[in-house]
């Protein structure tokens, strides 16, 4: 006789982490014992405990397969309300204020242990390498259910991984297409964070970025776009290879607080000193903080001028203490005061 059933069943196991974590992996398709253990990173024997224990519950059941027994969800309708939890996680998880807290959503309370984060690293590298979405995607789905933060997800894992396969494209180990294969399931995979990441609440920050024409590398422009937008900014992505009269225009018109620019190639540098020009230009009309970034920048951090209204940061991580640490309270104050200015 099968004991406590759901719906009852499947909130009190998502409020576990381990068994959260084997139910979000199986939303993906059934799996074994041992690509449970693989994808949640959990002890084989606390995979099979918990496994038996929601059987009894009715809320996954087992099929064997020749040699193998292979787990799926057994409740209709299970992968629905599993994102409704997570989206309900996040709301009753953040603090309570009348003020927004903008670093709620990207803190790191418990970093993850050095061996796990290279364990990580391997398991995404070689699922890109071989096309495997479905894994990464489990991979994924066991990071946030362990609470690791999209920051730290998108530095310390994604752009590792790219930047390794990268240098492998640069030293011939694989080809074009298999480096392009990576960057867009890299991009999906950062579709399906960005979503458990919604905002609580806006905190009054506009931010507008574009990469400079002649650049088609956006992905670490759209990674600083999710985390600006999960501390509850409003954040216009223009995204790649984005004309200088376009990109000045709709910062005219959107009067951001902050303006990110993308140069990833010696060769854009030209064009981008014309669009900082134009840019600092408008900085009379309508006081924001231009970032600049990419590859090059990277490389050549001297290159952005020096000055108040500038900024260049090396990593995601130090770009975004930068941001709480200079709108720590939001924008509606500076906003207002802005747009007083201007009808004045």
């Amino acid at each position: 006789m099968r004991g406590e059933r759901t719906p009852d069943a499947l909130s009190r196991a998502l409020a576990e982490p381990s068994r959260r974590a084997i139910l979000e992996s199986l939303q993906f398709g059934r799996r074994t014992v041992t690509e449970l253990v693989r994808a949640t990173g959990l002890k084989q024997p606390n995979v099979s405990n918990h496994l038996a224990k929601m059987r009894q519950q009715g809320l996954v059941r087992a099929e064997r397969v020749g040699r193998f027994v292979y787990y799926s969800l057994a409740m209709p309708f299970a992968d629905v309300l599993l994102r409704m939890h997570e989206i309900a996680a996040s709301a009753t998880s953040a603090p309570q204020s009348s003020t927004p807290n903008p670093s709620t959503e990207v803190s790191s309370v418990n970093p993850p242990s050095l061996e796990q984060v290279a364990a990580w690293r391997k398991t995404l590298l070689d699922t890109l390498l071989q096309g495997e979405e479905s894994t990464a995607v489990i991979l994924v789905n066991s990071m946030l259910a362990q609470g690791v933060t999209m920051p730290f997800i998108y530095e310390e894992i994604f752009q590792f991984c790219l930047q390794q396969i990268g240098e492998m494209y640069q030293q011939g180990l694989t080809d074009e297409a298999h480096e392009h294969l990576a960057s867009a399931i890299v991009e999906r995979l950062m579709a399906r964070i960005a979503q458990f990441y919604t905002p609580i609440a806006l905190v009054g920050c506009r931010a507008v970025l574009g990469c400079v024409a002649g650049n088609w590398h956006q992905l670490g422009l759209r990674m600083i776009a999710d985390s600006l937008h999960a501390l509850g900014w409003e954040t216009l992505f223009l995204g790649a290879n984005v004309p200088t009269p376009s990109f000045v225009e709709i910062v005219r018109s959107a009067k951001p607080n902050l303006v990110v620019v993308s140069v990833a190639m010696q060769e854009q540098w030209d064009e981008a000193q014309r669009l900082l020009q134009h840019l600092n230009k408008l900085r009379q009309e309508h006081a924001f903080l231009i970032a600049v970034g990419g590859h090059y920048i990277d490389d050549h951090p001297e290159l952005v001028p020096q000055g108040e209204g500038f900024l260049s940061a090396p990593t995601l991580s130090r770009f975004l203490e930068y941001i709480r640490a200079r709108w720590p309270k939001g924008c509606y104050e500076e906003t207002e005061t802005s747009r007083n200015t201007d009808d004045g």
